[in-house]
Order: C-alpha cells, then structure tokens, then sequence
C-alpha cells in the first residue's frame, strides 16, 4: 500500500505546474503546494477517492483564492505585471520529470495573468489533465 507521503511526492511535479502556471510565481508555486500538503495530511481517507484529482483541486483552489488576493495587490502596482520566468536548472530541478516542452513560455503566463482566476484555473486544469493522459 502506497503512503499518504509518497502519493503526495508523486504528484508533486503536477501541483507545481499547476500552481506555478495559475500564479506566475515559483514562491506562491511553492507556497501553494505545501498547504496543500498540510490539508493532504488532513484529508480523512473517506473523503479522498483519487489522490491526484483531489490535490490538484486543493491547489487550484489555493491559486484562486491567493489570485484573487494577488489581484489587489497588483492593481496598486505601477507598471505592467509579468510572471517571474522559470530558469533553465532550476527548472529541470523544480519540475523534474516533467517534460521540457511542457514548460509555458513568458507569452502564455502573460496571457494568463489577463484571465480572470476561474478562467485561468480552467485553462490550465484542461492543459494539466491533458499532460496527465499522456503519461
């Protein structure tokens, strides 16, 4: 039987994409992913039937709520808003196995941030589930 803690390990490449495609940040990526690790340990195993469905709508829930946050936040800043870019190690570091191509290009995350937060969960929940299958 496989535990709480490698199921999360497991999934965790997908919570970051998502968290990282939603947000634009690594940090609020991270930040993401470790509440939803805290809310996995949490989780009574009633509630949960499919570990990756599960975590990957606590994360995309987490992004919205911090977007909708963030959002304030950035209508106060002067300037346009870009999403910080991902660098070449440190990607291949943070997303792992994940494949290369599937990293988002600066032009996708700035057109993501023009989205509202549901649209921007939708689309990259679409895209996710899609890179899931693939595997």
């Amino acid at each position: 039987m496989v535990s709480r803690a490698e199921d999360f390990d497991r999934n965790r490449p997908l919570l970051f994409s998502i968290a990282y495609r939603m947000t634009g940040s690594v940090m609020e990526a991270e930040d993401a992913v470790q509440e939803a690790y805290l809310r996995w340990q949490r989780a009574s195993e009633d509630e949960v039937r499919s570990p990756s469905t599960y975590l990957s709508t606590v994360v995309t829930r987490l992004c919205i709520d911090r977007l909708r946050s963030a959002r304030v936040r950035r209508e106060q800043y002067v300037g346009p808003w870009l999403p910080e870019p991902l660098l070449g190690e440190q990607a291949q570091e943070i997303v792992g196995k994940t494949e290369l191509e599937d990293t988002l290009s600066m032009a996708f995350l700035v057109l993501l941030e023009s989205l509202t937060p549901v649209e921007r969960a939708c689309s990259c929940s679409g895209r996710s589930s899609t890179t899931s299958m693939r595997r």
